[in-house]
């Protein structure tokens, strides 16, 4: 159970807030590539920490990202015309580049010297593994941009879900590294699940942790059908801070493995990125990747990326099907995830949990990001900033070992292991 304080601490991103300022100090994805793909193509409208921005790309292939509002009269820039190498207000002419810079100003005589004065702010942007990111720290302190072993994939090879959520960002990320219910919840809905279930049946995992220079990880420790003397089946999820979780890659290795990256928009909205990416260098089916998990713009979702499930319609649950097989009755794992956070109301009121064993990756969860925000107002250096650390070789892992080989050697760098 945390306090109030402890939960504000937490979950609140926006303006002067802790955890928002501490944010910005790390790369956060800001949008897909494909929604800028286009030069001279239409503005994309991001929000990221409570701000509202505009991404583009410009007639020689540069990517901005700047501030939404014109300064002139605050109309904003995303209804501008992407033209000539900036982005132009509808409104009355001026134009910004990819740096924030004003690049002309027609309203007004050029001997005034007024268009040099006038810059929006704009920040520092990285495209890499189908994601264009965003640091929005202070100016000269962004550190290397991730680089995971998905992104090094070539397009064909992975396929990117974005959808929003209705509530507040620490809800998705527990949700993410939450190992214990996706026996139940997400009963049924995917392939990986039945493996999962044929080998176990145990519904109550000893779980274990242990912090890491990019967060922590842990393993959830469940009795094999098969052999519980001799074996054990161990689960292993990584969490690196601030909102990216390694999800166990399927037992068969030619499945596809999933990452799942939170971005936060504001308090009480969030942008789910679920990567899914081959590990045996077959091509992913973008279409049928999306249709499966039911992350298509104009269809499962709006022109937002906000799932048309919500509170509204009590996220379209199908009573019916749920006594003809499926354990929720909504399709789309992602989407059976965000009823349940959605559900909790925006910020969830910690305060009233009752918390027991399967949620020790929860508390430990908090309690890392608890020390990173307090490491940060103190002024000292940042999880995962502290020295380099080879992302590429992160591994999230489920396999059945021996009862007495340490689950460490499962997953995060598991490669050194080769599986002992």
């Amino acid at each position: 159970m945390l306090s109030h304080e402890e939960n504000e601490l937490l979950t609140r991103v926006e303006g002067d807030a802790p955890m928002g300022r501490m944010m910005r100090r790390y790369w956060l994805p800001a949008a897909l590539s494909e929604e800028v793909g286009e030069r001279d193509g239409t503005p994309v409208r991001v929000r990221l920490l409570g701000e509202d921005l505009v991404l583009f790309r410009d007639s020689d292939g540069r990517l901005g990202l700047i501030e939404a509002a014109c300064p002139h009269r605050l109309a904003s820039l995303a209804l501008g015309r992407n033209e000539e190498c900036g982005l132009r207000c509808v409104y009355h002419g001026w134009k910004f580049d990819v740096t924030g810079a004003c690049t002309e100003m027609p309203t007004e005589p050029e001997t005034f010297g007024f268009r040099e004065r006038i810059r929006l702010t704009s920040y520092p942007v990285h495209e890499a593994g189908g994601l264009v990111w965003a640091y929005m720290g202070p100016a000269g302190g962004a550190p290397p941009p991730p680089d995971y072993d998905w992104m090094r994939l070539p397009p064909e090879q992975r396929v990117i879900a974005k959808i929003g959520e209705r509530t507040n960002y620490l809800q998705a990320v527990e949700g993410a590294i939450d190992s214990s219910h996706s026996w139940f919840l997400h009963r049924g809905a995917t392939n990986d699940w039945k493996k999962r279930t044929e080998i176990s049946a145990d519904l109550s995992p000893r779980l274990e942790a242990e912090d890491t220079d990019y967060g922590f990880r842990y393993a959830a420790i469940r009795r094999p059908n098969a052999n519980p003397e001799r074996e054990k089946y161990v689960r292993v999820t990584l969490f690196v801070v601030p909102t990216t979780a390694f999800i166990p890659r399927p037992l068969e290795r030619d499945k596809n493995a999933h990452v799942q990256i939170t971005a936060p928009l504001d308090d009480n909205n969030t942008m789910f990125y679920g990567v899914f990416f081959s590990q045996d260098g077959s091509p992913v089916d973008h279409d049928a990747w999306r249709e499966n998990v039911r992350a298509r713009r104009g269809v499962d979702l709006d022109e937002h990326y906000f799932s048309r499930n919500h509170i509204g319609n009590w996220w379209n649950q199908d009573r019916a099907a749920m006594k003809n097989g499926s354990w929720i009755g909504i399709e789309g794992f992602p989407h059976q995830d965000m009823a349940c956070q959605e559900s909790m109301g925006p910020i969830v009121d910690r305060t009233r949990e009752h918390l027991g064993t399967s949620d020790i990756a929860i508390i430990r969860m908090r309690r890392r990001m608890l020390e990173a925000v307090t490491r940060f107002q103190r002024g000292e250096p940042l999880i995962g900033h502290e020295k380099h650390i080879p992302l590429e070789r992160l591994r999230s892992e489920q396999l059945i070992v021996p009862i007495d080989r340490p689950w460490q050697s499962v997953g995060a760098y598991a490669g050194e292991y080769a599986h002992a």
